[in-house]
């Protein structure tokens, strides 16, 4: 199927390299044609959605998970007419999840020993501020009769991602369930913090802006400098998200000095153009990192157990660092004292 699809594109002689998976069913090809530049080819298949977890509703159906190449070409669509630079898209099959896309270029994100550029996270950091002044669209339109709306990172959708933690990383770290009273208390805990977040500014959210998917372009200037990948669960939800899904870098150790820069590059870069809560803000960000390291934790230990690929564990003493990070905002007295209580912030590996 991907060859008929690339000979309709007029590649079909094109020669194919795999060169990448992820953590989802997605997978990727460079393919090269004589005279041409490199392209990429996404193979992004429809999603499965699981099991009912609750109200008859699966995990993905609750987190909003895009489920289809509609979502990824629609929000690519949204990005680049605000002058964010993703990859164009030359062909596409949405029925069968193809794509053959532009080839933004392989400069990494961090430096050659992989280890963050403070200059580089200041810079997704200006961009991110950029990207909040703006005003999305929560309908956007694929092409005549296809289009997209963009779900709200709700209080669902939130409390689901957190409880991944005591889903499975406390059975993986305790070797058994969480309790009942865990969980009870849990789920008081974290709707004291996502009331907080009720008025705080909504934009529209990538929910993984972090290095992996942001790629570094040295020779052009401005914006122009970050190609960005992997947007197609966006959501329209608190703007701090995506500032913390960049300074707290799960794939990466940020240095807190690393961290301060990129949350003031973003404070600076928002207040340069007018009023800015900044105080609001701070709270917003250690509520979402506290948030996303949450349910990393959970993810981490779910793509070991479940997904059979232990190599995410070697995260966790990093992600348990940032989380004590959020957690020392004194807004998040009471997580903190609940997670210190049932040891989920001790280090251990399961």
């Amino acid at each position: 199927a991907l060859r008929e699809f690339l000979a309709g594109a007029g590649w079909g002689e094109a020669s194919r390299r795999r060169f990448l998976t992820d953590a989802s069913a997605r997978a990727y090809e460079i393919v090269r044609k004589q005279g041409h530049a490199p392209r990429v080819l996404m193979d992004s298949p429809p999603l499965v959605l699981g099991p009912p977890l609750r109200g008859g509703r699966s995990y993905a159906e609750i987190v909003h998970t895009a489920r289809n190449l509609t979502a990824f070409i629609a929000i690519g669509k949204a990005l680049a007419e605000a002058g964010v630079s993703v990859p164009e898209i030359y062909a596409d099959d949405l029925e069968q999840g193809f794509a053959l896309l532009e080839h933004l270029g392989s400069g990494r994100f961090l430096d050659d020993g992989g280890r963050p550029v403070a200059d580089r996270y200041v810079a997704a950091a200006e961009l991110l501020a950029f990207m909040h002044r703006r005003r999305w669209p929560q309908e956007i339109e694929v092409r005549p009769g296809v289009r997209h709306v963009v779900p709200p990172f709700d209080r669902d959708a939130m409390m689901t991602e957190a409880e991944l933690l005591v889903d499975w990383y406390v059975p993986a770290m305790s070797g058994a369930p969480a309790s009942e009273r865990l969980r009870d208390g849990f789920r008081r805990a974290w709707g004291a913090l996502i009331d907080r977040l009720e008025g705080s500014e909504k934009t529209l959210v990538l929910r993984d802006f972090h290095s992996p998917n942001i790629l570094w372009r040295g020779d052009r200037a401005g914006h122009d400098r970050l190609g960005i990948l992997d947007y197609q669960d966006a959501l329209i939800g608190p703007s701090a998200y995506d500032v913390a899904s960049l300074a707290m870098d799960a794939r990466v150790t940020v240095p807190e000095a690393i961290e301060q820069d990129t949350l003031d590059a973003y404070v600076a870069a928002r207040r340069a153009r007018g009023p800015f809560g900044e105080s609001e803000f701070h709270e917003a960000y250690a509520i979402m990192a506290a948030q996303r390291n949450s349910k990393i934790l959970g993810i981490f230990v779910r793509l070991d157990r479940r997904d059979g690929k232990p190599a995410y564990l070697r995260h966790l003493p990093r992600i348990r660092a940032y989380l004590r990070r959020a957690l020392a905002h004194p807004a998040l007295a009471g997580l903190r004292a609940f997670y210190e209580e049932h040891g989920i912030l001790q280090e251990r590996m399961p």
